[in-house]
């Protein structure tokens, strides 16, 4: 069974994030490799959400997970300009969720800020998140889980995401803001913001640990 069917099976509501990650749209434009990170980079937060609540993620789930949307994702880049001339590079990176992303190979090469640990294998990187409870970074009291959730109470509040709206979810504002962006709400959010006539939020596009741990792999122009 692959684990994509294993997932589907045991949690069909993590499977739907899973095949979204495998489908999620590709972007490289520009010289500048972190325009493509900001663009093409996702906190699987769904995986360690569910992870509070399944034993059965554990870090051998972890890691066939990112490999599987990986091997979609280079399915799909065979088709994309820079597998010509360019190749890329996959990263697996810490945060407050495991976070991927794919670039372009450029003349900057390695593109995020702060100062990284390289590590020899992803496993490495799933496992900072074994025995870790994910919801503690938010502090939840009282929380509905959803993304409808979120989006009713931000559009209840005419396109704020001030303390009001944070308290009234449960959340600190930072903790607010941090949830939008691992969610990537970040767009519907602002969508919602302009049907009341605010100004489009700013988030973080990269928001990176000041030290993070993170597993690179350089993928050669015309791989196989």
């Amino acid at each position: 069974m692959s684990v994509f069917d294993w997932t589907q099976k045991k949690c069909p509501e993590l499977a739907e994030f899973f095949e979204g990650c495998c489908n999620a749209s590709l972007k490289f434009e520009g010289d500048q490799p972190i325009r493509h990170s900001s663009h093409n980079h996702i906190h699987l937060w769904a995986l360690e959400w569910w992870a509070d609540y399944h034993p059965w993620i554990d870090l051998g789930y972890r890691v066939e997970f990112v490999e599987e949307i990986f091997k979609h994702w280079r399915g799909r880049l065979k088709g994309m300009a820079p597998y010509q001339n360019r190749g890329y590079r996959l990263y697996l990176y810490e945060d407050t969720a495991p976070t991927i992303s794919v670039v372009a190979e450029t003349d900057v090469g390695f593109p995020y800020p702060g100062h990284p640990t390289f590590v020899a294998a992803r496993s490495d990187i799933m496992a900072l998140y074994v025995n870790r409870n994910w919801q503690s970074n938010f502090e939840f009291d009282g929380f509905e889980f959803s993304e409808k959730a979120i989006l009713n109470q931000i559009d209840k509040a005419s396109g704020s995401i001030s303390k009001p709206t944070a308290n009234a979810l449960g959340l600190k504002v930072g903790a607010l803001r941090k949830l939008i962006e691992e969610m990537g709400l970040q767009s519907r959010i602002n969508q919602i913001r302009k049907k009341y006539k605010r100004r489009p939020a700013h988030f973080l596009e990269e928001d990176f640990l000041h030290e993070f741990q993170v597993h690179e792999q350089m993928i050669d122009p015309g791989f196989a």
